[in-house]
């Protein structure tokens, strides 16, 4: 299993609520989250003349879509912020990702990752995985 938790996407007025998962295997030097094609063009982002950057994998380089910016904010009973992140987007990758730093800058704590076990900084409990969502 994996940790994923539900967040707020929002681009302006216009805002989505979905899963996202927590990848800290995904690096980044400041927030950013990518985001499925399908999404992207939910939230307004312009599609037709989009710029591409090379990304390292496991084993591989990738193109990426660099969006623009959003916010990002967890879906919890106890209000979070809004975090500023850089939005990206792999053809082909149909699931909302948050990157390492997006996911500190949040204050997401992984606590059991295997188990899909999380919590946000300061709390005592943790929670249970968000099941998945994909926007193919």
């Amino acid at each position: 299993m994996v940790v994923r938790v539900r967040v707020l996407v929002k681009r302006g007025s216009k805002e989505v609520e979905t899963s996202a998962l927590a990848n800290s295997g995904y690096e980044s030097d400041r927030p950013e989250v990518h985001i499925p094609l399908t999404l992207a063009r939910k939230l307004g982002f312009e599609l037709e003349h989009m710029r591409s950057e090379r990304y390292s994998v496991v084993g591989a380089e990738i193109s990426a879509y660099i969006l623009g910016e959003l916010e990002v904010k967890v879906v919890a009973e106890k209000p979070t912020r809004y975090v500023k992140a850089r939005a990206v987007a792999v053809p082909g990758e149909y699931e909302v990702i948050l990157s390492d730093a997006l996911i500190e800058e949040l204050g997401i704590e992984l606590t059991r990752p295997k188990t899909g076990l999380w919590k946000l900084r300061g709390e005592e409990e943790s929670r249970s995985s968000a099941p998945p969502e994909y926007w193919p």
